[in-house]
Order: C-alpha cells, then sequence, then structure tokens
C-alpha cells in the first residue's frame, strides 16, 4: 500500500512523498525514516516541526 507523508521542517519548508511504503520513528526518537519504491528518506527529528500522513494507513479491515 502506497500512502502520502507530508513534513514540516522547523523553518517551514515541507517535503511531501507522494509514494511511501513506511514511515517510522527510530527508537531513540532521534530520527524519521520514510520509504518509497525509489528512496530511503532519514530527517533527524530536531528538524522537524510536525508530520501528517493519509489516514488510510491506519485504516483496519473490516471482517468479511
Amino acid at each position: 500500500m502506497q500512502y502520502w507523508v507530508k513534513i514540516v521542517f522547523v523553518d517551514n519548508q515541507e517535503l511531501i512523498v507522494k509514494d511511501a511504503v513506511r514511515h517510522t520513528i527510530s527508537d531513540d526518537m532521534e530520527v524519521l525514516e520514510v520509504d518509497s519504491p525509489r528512496e530511503v528518506i532519514i530527517v533527524p527529528m530536531k528538524q522537524i516541526k510536525y508530520l501528517a500522513c493519509d489516514a488510510t494507513v491506519f485504516a483496519t479491515k473490516k471482517p468479511s
């Protein structure tokens, strides 16, 4: 499943990844990793003001 992730940095610049397949925050809460079929983006959490993602990534399947 691919979805979008929007990262807004502390200097108000934005990065939108439209084909993300996974995003995670490291165990030590130091970096955000966004994976897409083309690239892996690693951003220090200190540089991030906020991030948002497509809500469908959290949707649960209803039993058939």
